[in-house]
């Protein structure tokens, strides 16, 4: 029987999407790997939701429904290592919004429970080329934990790969932060000394407690081994300090938010008081830390389309940290943080590129440094015989605005390039 040839966009526009398990052969596309050469003319093999085969001589298995993918590059999925998507749908409606809970300290808190499978923000990432996210809840001191979350799924328990992927912690800079509960007072006038020492101040009490909650997780993680050993009886149920205690022993990555140089020493300086395993996010003064970071081997969840943080920062401080960072051997992947600009991913990494960041490290930092910094890397990243079949066919670099996607696979899977910007395109193109 003839094997059925179709385009990507057909295939997808037709609504034929496979089961996992039916082979689909990719062929004659430019392939970049990303953990290996790029292939000019190849052919990839999906099944059973993995990648089974790629290579310039690969043959099509019997049966396979072929994707003619002429004049097209395929990419592996790309991945948004910090992002609150699923979280939130409208940010002026609080019944669509599950970014935080009541309080400073959740850690408890977790992403994975309260993702929402239907939110319009994660087909719109998808038709930009992203297969995969770290959903991460946000606010307060200890915000809660993370998961990495495919991009598509009807269930929370579908989107899930692995969970939980880190705490999140936003270090204290000491400075005050307004209470929404509360009538607005104009601040106290103080003198510029006056100000940096109540800043001081607020810092080191908050840190103080930080450092107190820490310990006390480890005592109860400690005491939870001994009652499972039989030697003591079961300390009383506390969810937070059962949550905070993977961390505070070292058994679960801690995402620590630091923008300012100072803070970001701060940060790794904490971190290494206390045994955690710190990767690094915000950094908008990363750049300035570079040595440091390599030194102590802390990766950097990195925004990229940012204003600088100070006035006398030149203009493109934000655009050129990756490139630092970069040079100095410091592992990073560039995110957009928000569910609403998610489908920017590529044009964040653009725009690195454009302030010296090569093109592979700019590809490299939105589809297999996220996977090894995120620890699911033996599963996504790259176009590798075994990961899991997460693939975007294009018109040309992903990074070039111009470039339409074509295709998305996840799990093997093609996924309708469906959004509420096509539906709405659609609706109102040919109204006067």
């Amino acid at each position: 029987m003839r094997p059925l040839v179709l385009s990507g966009a057909i295939l997808s526009l037709a609504g034929l999407a496979p089961a996992a398990d039916a082979p689909i052969a990719i062929v004659g596309a430019r392939i970049v790997t990303v953990d290996g050469p790029t292939l000019e003319k190849g052919t990839v093999v999906v099944s059973g939701g993995t990648i089974a085969a790629v290579g310039a001589e690969v043959a099509p298995p019997a049966g396979a429904r072929i994707i003619d993918g002429t004049g097209r590059t395929v990419y592996p999925g790309l991945i948004d290592a910090l992002n609150s998507i699923g979280l939130v749908e409208i940010q002026s409606v609080p019944g669509s919004v599950d970014l935080a809970e009541v309080g400073d300290f959740n850690p408890h808190a977790r992403a994975w429970i309260a993702v929402h499978p239907h939110s319009e923000a994660i087909p719109i990432a998808r038709a930009a080329g992203l297969t995969a996210a770290l959903s991460a809840p946000t606010g307060g001191l200890v915000s809660g934990q993370s998961a990495v979350i495919r991009l598509a799924g009807s269930t929370p328990g579908e989107l899930t790969v692995k969970a939980p992927v880190a705490l999140h912690v936003v270090y204290p800079t000491g400075r005050p932060t307004p209470d929404p509960t509360q009538p607005f007072r104009e601040p106290e006038l103080k003198t510029f000394e006056e100000g940096q020492k109540e800043k001081k101040r607020n810092q080191e009490k908050a840190l103080r407690r930080l450092r107190s909650l820490l310990e006390e997780a480890k005592a109860y993680g400690s005491a939870l081994d001994e009652a499972r050993a039989g030697r003591l009886a079961p300390p009383r149920p506390d969810l937070p300090m059962e949550a905070l205690a993977p961390a505070a022993r070292g058994a679960l990555r801690v995402v620590i938010r630091a923008d300012d140089a100072e803070d970001i020493r701060g940060a790794v300086r904490f971190a290494e008081e206390r045994g955690l395993r710190l990767i690094l996010a915000g950094g908008a003064e990363a750049g300035r830390c570079a040595d440091l970071l390599k030194e102590k081997g802390v990766p950097v969840l990195l925004k990229v389309l940012r204003l600088p943080r100070k006035e006398s920062d030149p203009y493109d401080a934000p655009f050129t940290n990756a490139a630092t960072l970069h040079r100095a051997g410091v592992p990073f992947a560039i995110v957009t943080e928000d569910p609403d600009q998610a489908r920017n991913l590529p044009y964040e990494a653009a725009m690195a590129r454009s302030y010296g960041l090569p093109a592979a490290a700019a590809l490299r930092a939105i589809t297999l440094s996220p996977a090894e910094i995120l620890g699911v890397a033996d599963r996504m990243g790259s176009i590798t015989v075994g990961k899991d079949a997460n693939l975007v066919v294009t018109s040309g670099d992903i990074m070039d605005h111009r470039t339409e996607v074509v295709q998305v696979l996840i799990d093997g899977v093609p996924r309708s390039l469906e959004t509420r910007h096509t539906r709405l395109y659609r609706e109102f193109k040919d109204r006067p």
